[in-house]
């Protein structure tokens, strides 16, 4: 599975982001000749146990190829390195992009976070993210870490929102259309806390049929334990790290 990156990495302005799961992502350049592209790195240290071929980032371009094939969106997978030490996923970097989670955020306190720069109403990026869900899970595609900081959005040609998926080492390909238990998991996810959102997620996930009851009573139950979850993560970081 592992596609070497036929080209060098070089860095490029800006910090790199470290976070505790053990991975850093950094902006970078990867020259093929004449040609710079650029590209966003993720390196992972790899576990004590973990084999060739089953690391992080070549699950990571398993997934894309697999997201690919269904007609799903994610930036295009430039090629992956492995070392004993550590395995590294390199994509395209999307110019323009913003995390649906900007949206989420100023619904919630417009005073604190400002508008998105892209000119998307919080409806039509709600309904379009319900879609996204729908066709992922009918592709057999569990994603496991759907929240709004793993889906961006750029403007496609005619304006219209385009939704990539980010951060894939965590999904899983089941090879047929997932059950409503692993489905319900993902559709929690997005940092949706109003109830009447996520009704709207719902609907747009499956239209033309309502949302049933019980989806809405069961993606409630557990966007609750998720966020007891987060805040519990929060509080526990200074311990963790």
């Amino acid at each position: 599975m592992t596609a070497g990156l036929a080209g060098t990495l070089q860095a490029a302005p800006g910090e790199a982001r470290r976070y505790p799961a053990r991975h850093l992502v950094e902006d970078a350049v990867l020259a093929r000749g004449e040609d710079r592209i650029a590209v966003v790195v993720k390196r992972v240290r790899r576990r004590r146990f973990e084999r060739d071929g089953r690391t992080r980032a070549e699950r990571s371009l398993a997934v894309a190829r697999a997201l690919a094939a269904a007609g799903i969106g994610t930036p295009e997978p430039m090629g992956v390195e492995v070392s004993p030490e550590e395995s590294v996923y390199v994509a395209r970097r999307l110019e323009g992009a913003a995390q649906v989670r900007e949206w989420f955020l100023h619904r919630d306190d417009p005073a604190r976070f400002p508008a998105p720069a892209l000119p998307f109403r919080f409806e039509e990026v709600v309904d379009g993210l319900g879609r996204l869900a729908r066709r992922l899970h009918d592709a057999g595609v569990f994603f496991r870490d759907f929240t709004d900081g793993n889906v961006l959005l750029t403007a496609g040609e005619a304006g219209e929102p385009r939704f990539w998926l980010v951060d894939l080492d965590r999904a899983r390909v089941k090879g047929r259309p997932l059950g409503w238990t692993l489905r319900m998991r993902d559709l929690a996810r997005p940092g949706l806390n109003r109830r009447e959102d996520r009704a709207r997620l719902l609907a747009a996930y499956c239209a033309p049929r309502p949302a049933p009851a019980w989806l809405r009573g069961g993606v409630t139950l557990l966007r609750g334990r998720i966020v007891l979850w987060d805040d519990l993560k929060r509080a526990l970081r200074p311990w963790r790290r």
